[in-house]
């Protein structure tokens, strides 16, 4: 037996032991570690799925037409989960991107997910767009 080379409890000397040396925590300290990783993984998993199970509302313009001098209608697309009310407002914009139309939509919860609403907008002066600013939930 090599004078040198730690033994085992029993006695025997480990080779592999003498050779790339001891564990670096105790058994117990690594038990512990692991099961703190665990807790804080499974933490994260449900603070991210909770975050995505409640999707926000988004809306996108699809376009706008010209119906007279004072009305724009605009067509946009909204996302929602289903039988969610929402809330959505909108603009019209004149060459100078400055507001000429300003409306709130409120949209009732239905089965579909994605649905297409179009809406008129009256305007004071010539408008030459229209597009969504937001939407939330009502």
């Amino acid at each position: 037996m090599d004078a040198h080379a730690p033994s085992t409890p029993t006695g025997s000397t480990d080779p592999l032991a003498s050779r790339y040396g001891g564990p670096l925590v105790p058994k117990r300290t690594a038990r512990v570690l692991y099961v703190i990783g665990a807790v804080v993984f499974l933490a994260v998993l449900a603070f991210v799925g909770y975050r995505f199970a409640d999707q926000p509302v988004t809306a996108k313009d699809v376009g706008y037409d010209h119906v007279d001098d004072d009305t724009i209608s605009l067509t946009f697309q909204l996302t929602r989960s289903p039988g969610v009310d929402a809330t959505c407002t909108v603009q019209a914009l004149n060459a100078g991107r400055a507001q000429v139309g300003f409306r709130e939509v409120e949209i009732p919860g239905g089965p579909e997910r994605q649905v297409v609403r179009t809406v008129d907008i009256d305007t004071q002066g010539e408008a030459v767009s229209a597009e969504v600013i937001s939407c939330q939930k009502a």
